[in-house]
């Protein structure tokens, strides 16, 4: 009977999230739906060459962290797509990384470079090539491992100490750096220490950066709630929370400080369903990359009960179309703020340039396309 009950209460408790996300999340207007932009932007993604940083048209020297995003978000698409020939066309993007492209994979050392490993863990999990394995988690174990050779020895030291990354910089962009490599890895492995460390990683970023408003500086001399960059984190919490066990100490702080950021990013929604380059101040630009981040923590907030569907989902519903109507026939999506360094200059946020097509915009298009068919 206990057994009944508990069943029951859990129906009861399901059904506003299955009425309102059927509702709102299904029957989407010609040329919006999911599935319609995951075929059109992950084609795009697999016709473009590794771009530089922020459109330099001169050849790239590594993949760039915007890429590494984007790859991520398009082998997770073919994975709930079931798509083998995506998959195939991914992984030979990859292979030259072992041959005439070495040049071209980043280095574990810097929080912008050790993201990279998600690209060979996601292809682990989809081909079960161990190459992959031992690559992704190289990248992994050396966010946590002092580099042999550093002037920063000292303040790496003192970092490990307090069982932090000696990449830390509390800038905002690295709570979905860490966070996604790390939770692969602990995905891949079922090895505690990888998202356990990464849930105190994150309270200490809480602790430094979130205002008590929910949004977040970019730093803490940096003190702008810039679209993207509080992107990153909502994205990042989310990547933590959907693979974070029930029983880690952390995880009730870091879902009340997501839903205290969800709550106000609703508040700041625009008229026209997105957000602007500052969050606080919707008479800003719309910057599409940052909404589209924002639109995937909603999507997944709604889909695993931490957020209020009949609150959340018409917004997720609102932005999702929004999103849609910056996108391109190629499937390029435009809006995407340039790459941006923390400063202490408002004006700068607000003259940034856009850069159609741009990795940044395009990786988290992709991981709201995965979210909705999950």
């Amino acid at each position: 009977m206990k057994i009944r009950r508990i069943l029951l209460q859990l129906m009861i408790t399901c059904l506003p999230l299955a009425g309102y996300a059927q509702q709102e999340f299904k029957n989407w207007p010609e040329g919006t739906s999911p599935e319609e932009i995951g075929r059109l932007v992950s084609k795009r993604f697999v016709e473009v060459p590794h771009p530089n940083f922020d459109g330099n048209p001169t050849p790239p020297n590594e993949i760039t962290y915007p890429e590494t995003c984007a790859w991520f978000g398009a082998l997770r698409y073919a994975d709930v797509t079931r798509n083998r020939e995506l998959l195939k066309q991914l992984e030979e993007r990859f292979l030259p990384i072992f041959g005439p492209e070495r040049r071209l994979q980043p280095l574990p050392d810097h929080v912008d470079h050790t993201v990279f490993g998600i690209i060979p863990l996601q292809l682990y999990m989809q081909t079960r090539n161990e190459v992959y394995y031992h690559l992704g988690i190289w990248y992994a174990d050396a966010q946590w491992q002092m580099p042999r050779q550093s002037k920063h020895q000292a303040a790496y030291q003192a970092l490990l100490d307090k069982n932090l990354s000696w990449q830390t910089r509390y800038w905002i962009d690295d709570m979905f750096m860490i966070t996604a490599i790390q939770s692969q890895a602990y995905y891949v492995t079922k090895n505690r220490t990888y998202i356990d460390r990464t849930a105190h990683e994150m309270v200490a970023y809480l602790d430094k950066i979130q205002r008590p408003n929910g949004l977040f500086y970019h730093a803490e001399d940096a003190p702008f709630y810039w679209g993207r960059g509080n992107g990153w984190m909502a994205a990042g919490m989310t990547e933590l929370l959907g693979l974070l066990p029930e029983d880690n100490p952390d995880r009730p702080r870091i879902l009340s400080s997501y839903r205290k950021m969800m709550k106000t990013l609703l508040d700041y929604q625009k008229e026209d369903g997105l957000w602007g380059q500052l969050v606080d101040d919707p008479t800003t630009w719309t910057e599409t990359s940052g909404s589209a981040m924002f639109t995937y923590a909603m999507i997944k907030g709604v889909k695993r009960g931490w957020l209020k569907a009949e609150t959340y989902a018409p917004a997720v519903r609102k932005a999702w179309i929004a999103l849609t109507g910056h996108i391109d026939e190629q499937g390029d999506i435009d809006g995407v703020c340039e790459g941006t360094n923390k400063t202490n200059d408002r004006q700068f946020y607000l003259n940034r340039r856009t850069l159609p097509g741009n990795m940044h915009g395009q990786a988290p298009i992709l991981w709201c396309v995965t979210a909705f068919l999950e």
